[in-house]
């Protein structure tokens, strides 16, 4: 019973913090909207698979070597310069092509699964969180020992899924007919949030 409510809990949690907007979402409802929903699945199983490393190195203790300030930076500085590629690509694109040609088009020339890890790598508040809540709930699972490490991770990244698709569909929808006056608009706004995100985390970068 307290697995299963750790298992509840690291999904109120989590989905609490996936619905918040961000790189991540802006790239999913700009890849849907290219390519359908399902891109959404890969983008957040790239994600997933690096907060199931992250957990791994904070059962290892190396909390105090993730929250050194030169290895935020450093990682916040590379994926920051992912989201400018991205956004920049996303811009040349839109201005190169119209709304039938942009369709099924791909702005992302890497794996999405690793396009996704690379933007969760991007948000210094993403690892930063994971080194403060995240390890307070890691304490509460290591109580329950591999059982209660699962529920709380398998909690946690099923609130990602569950949101990331639903974005998904929503960056699907914004395909059709119906929109297509403001299919363009919409993704020079995606390009230009995915650029704003860049250039606000590089200040944390330069500035701390």
């Amino acid at each position: 019973m307290v697995v299963f409510n750790l298992f509840i809990t690291s999904f109120v949690v989590g989905f609490s913090g996936a619905s918040a907007p961000g790189p991540m979402m802006t790239m999913v409802i700009t890849q849907c909207s290219l390519k359908g929903w399902k891109d959404s699945i890969k983008i957040v199983f790239g994600h997933a698979m690096l907060e199931a490393v992250l957990i791994i190195l904070l059962l290892l203790g190396l909390q105090p070597f993730l929250q050194d300030p030169t290895f935020l930076k450093i990682f916040t500085f590379l994926g920051s310069i992912f989201l400018s590629y991205m956004g920049i690509s996303l811009f040349i694109s839109l201005i190169k092509k119209s709304s039938l040609e942009l369709k099924n088009s791909d702005p992302i020339k890497i794996p999405l699964p690793l396009a996704g890890a690379l933007v969760s790598l991007s948000n210094p508040y993403w690892l930063i969180w994971w080194v403060t809540v995240g390890v307070t709930f890691l304490g509460q699972a290591r109580s329950f020992f591999m059982l209660g490490i699962l529920s709380f991770y398998v909690g946690h990244i099923f609130s990602d899924f569950v949101w990331y698709i639903f974005i998904g569909f929503v960056g699907q929808g914004l395909a059709l007919p119906l929109w297509n006056k403001l299919y363009k608009i919409i993704l020079y706004l995606a390009s230009f949030s995915l650029i704003f995100f860049s250039v606000y985390f590089l200040k944390y970068v330069i500035l701390g």
